[in-house]
Order: C-alpha cells, then structure tokens, then sequence
C-alpha cells in the first residue's frame, strides 16, 4: 500500500495565481495525495477560485504562514507532507520522484529536497548542493518545497512563528540537523519559483538583520560565523526585537487563531 501525501498550499491574497499552484498539485503523477488549501483571511477571491477545485479549503484568522503550515499540519493525514505557496509551482513528477528518494532512507533522513527554478521577473536555477550542516549554518541552500516525514516534523514543533517575516525554512532545517536529521537532495527541478515581487529595499534588510540575530540567539555555537560579519547591527537587533520573547513559537493555534473547515471534500 502506498503512503499518503499531504500536499498543503498556504495562501493570503494569491488569487492571482492560486489556480496555478492547486492545477500543478493536482496534476501530480503520484496519485494518492490529499490537497489542503488554507487561506489566511485573503481579502481577494482567493477563496472563490479555491472552491471551483477538488480539494480541501481551511481558513485562519489573519496570523501568518508559519502558524497556517503548523495549523493545516494539525489536521493532514499524509505519512509525508510537502509545503507549497500558492504563488508557485510544483512540477508534475516532484512528489512521484522525492517520494521514490526519500523511502528506504534512515529515519534519521527526514526529507528530500530538490532544485528551484526561477520564473517571472528572475530566471535562472537556485544553486542547491547535496546535504551539508556545516554549509546549511552559513547559508540555505534548500529548495522552498520539501517532503517531509509528518510525525518527524511535529516531533520538533511544526515552524517557528517567531521567523513569520522570513527565514522559517531555514531555521526549520538547522533546528532538525540540531536534532540528529538531515536532508537527501535530488538533483533535479521540483518546484518553479515565482518571482513578482517588488524590491522592498530597507524593510528586507532590517528583516533579514533581525532574522540573524533570532538565528544568533538560538543557535550561538552554528550562527556565529554569520553574526560575527556584523555584530553590532545584529546585536542591536537582538535587543530592538526582544529576539528571547518572539522564538520558539511552535506548534498550532487552531482554536486560538480561528481554524475553521470551508470545504471538506471527504464530507
């Protein structure tokens, strides 16, 4: 028999591209996957357009991606989950094939990750490399998709919502290698990126800077390389964002945050 596959699209006001992002789900050549859409109160006709498909439709008070992943995580039935924004892509063999890499691994190998491609206003591949922790504390070099094993990543507390603005994947994965996991890459396009975004200048790298010294705060042993570049403007960071009262913001908030079922396919 073979596993179930949760396939969870994020979403806030990508009624633009949504459409885009539930057709490359649902075109996957690996047929026994779930589909689950969880909007984080769009004010658009995201929601509309979601509803026209065959899949599940979750809705969130307005509260950010990490706690819509660890939310619509909270209720998936897939042994294996794979994240993806509504604004981006899968390509139609990426579960098939990450599946195929990621079964007969150890436990210890909790996902598979492939390569990115750009589209829109950037092109190009985003340089990804086979696992490496020493290289991963430096810089992530790890696709926005991944399949991961479901029970693992609930074992380690689902996203941190303290990185909500950015970085989340990333401090995700260094807190796994922390824990004794790591990642098998499989060389070869899984994911199209979209690229639409305005430049946002000053906004990004104060974000950026403060996401650094979250990074500092909790892993001093592994980001210090990082933090040493500039550690006055990370240190400062630290203090302006209380970096010791926003981090380690784990797991779901369903009741807190308003979690509620628009369609269930199942019903």
């Amino acid at each position: 028999m073979k596993p179930l596959v949760s396939i969870i699209i994020t979403n806030y006001n990508y009624g633009a591209y949504i459409a885009e992002a539930i057709e490359s789900a649902l075109a996957q050549t690996f047929a026994d996957r779930e589909i689950i859409v969880i909007d984080d109160s769009s004010t658009d006709n995201s929601l509309e357009i979601a509803s026209r498909y065959p899949v599940q439709i979750l809705k969130q008070d307005n509260s950010g991606v990490c706690v819509a992943r660890n939310n619509a995580l909270s209720i998936a039935l897939g042994t294996y989950v794979m994240f993806l924004d509504a604004d981006d892509r899968l390509v139609p063999t990426a579960v098939e094939h990450m599946l195929a890499a990621l079964q007969g691994q150890p436990d210890a190998v909790a996902y598979v990750y492939g390569q990115m491609r750009y589209f829109g206003r950037k092109e190009g591949v985003f340089a990804s490399m086979p696992f490496d922790g020493r290289r991963l504390v430096r810089a992530n070099f790890i696709c926005a998709s991944t399949l991961i094993r479901r029970d693992t990543l609930l074992s380690v507390g689902g996203y941190d919502d303290g990185f909500r603005m950015l970085r989340e994947d990333w401090e995700l994965y260094i807190r796994l290698f922390t824990k004794g996991f790591s990642g098998q890459f499989l060389p070869e396009v899984i994911l199209e990126y979209r690229k639409h975004k305005e430049p946002t200048g000053n906004t990004t790298r104060r974000v950026k800077a403060l996401s650094i010294a979250k990074l500092f705060y909790l892993y001093p042993s592994l980001i210090w390389r990082l933090f040493i570049r500039h550690p006055l403007r990370y240190t400062y960071y630290m203090i302006k964002g209380k970096a010791w009262s926003s981090v380690r913001d784990y797991g779901d908030k369903a009741e807190l945050h308003g979690l509620r079922v628009v369609k269930d396919i199942k019903s």
